[in-house]
């Protein structure tokens, strides 16, 4: 019951992560915004389908692939007073995100674990 919760909560969270970094494009777009959103968005789309079908490996990767956003956050915050609102967003999701994903490798940890009994 709770993994299934912490599963749907990581899509969510995580597609709003996505949503995030489109409208950061959207707003201005240039070819550098453009090719630094689709890298920045590409694994976060590409992981979405696997955060949902509740694949270990995608939780674990997914924790790193959040990093640029950080970093883009991070940076707007500090460099760019028009957006420190969106970027302050973009950190709190990222934050929330990364929680999210910790807690559901927490509570699925036990079962993906060899039993010592087994040995």
């Amino acid at each position: 019951m709770l993994e299934s919760r912490l599963r749907l909560a990581a899509c969510v969270v995580v597609g709003l992560l996505f949503a995030l970094v489109v409208r950061w494009v959207v707003i201005a777009p240039s070819t550098a915004r453009v090719m630094a959103g689709g890298a920045l968005a590409l694994p976060i789309l590409i992981g979405i389908p696997f955060l949902y079908a509740g694949h270990r490996r995608a939780y674990a990767w997914m924790t790193l692939a959040l990093a640029p956003s950080l970093v883009l956050g991070l940076t707007e915050v500090v460099a760019n007073p028009a957006m420190r609102s969106w970027a302050a967003l973009v950190l709190l999701v990222v934050i929330a995100a990364f929680a999210v994903l910790v807690a559901y490798l927490r509570v699925t940890r036990s079962s993906s674990l060899p039993s010592r009994m087994a040995q």
